[in-house]
């Protein structure tokens, strides 16, 4: 069975810098290692990307991966990792990665080490 991943800003950041300086860094050879994978993209994080890097570069991600959307699941999800982790609780955008990722039966991929403590979060490091 095909492993379901769901990218997150940091990890695009990361991949885009590694090929734009023609390094084989960590963000690359795990998006080679997962080849086989079926990897989407986050409307949240195509918003990040829009804020960070403009319309052309959150265009591409549109464009270049299945896009995973928000849904009523996702909302109660967001707000149950928020109020249960509330002394320590994710950033918004963060949280709603993490309810999509859980929806979807998604494997998280980031190298932020945060979403390790949410319960039930398929978390993968690169």
């Amino acid at each position: 069975m095909r492993a379901t991943l769901l990218f997150d800003t940091t990890f695009f950041s990361d991949y885009e810098s590694e090929i734009i300086g023609g390094r084989m860094g960590p963000a690359r050879r795990f998006m080679r290692k997962m080849a086989e994978a079926r990897g989407f993209v986050s409307v949240v994080t195509i918003a990040e990307y829009y804020e960070r890097f403009g319309r052309e570069a959150a265009g591409r991600l549109a464009t270049n991966y299945a896009t995973l959307g928000v849904h009523l699941a996702d909302a109660l999800k967001c707000g149950e990792i928020q109020k249960r982790h509330a002394a320590k609780r994710l950033g918004e955008n963060d949280a709603w990665l993490a309810a999509q990722a859980m929806r979807a039966g998604a494997t998280l991929v980031t190298r932020d080490k945060r979403f390790k403590d949410v319960r039930g979060l398929s978390v993968a490091g690169y």
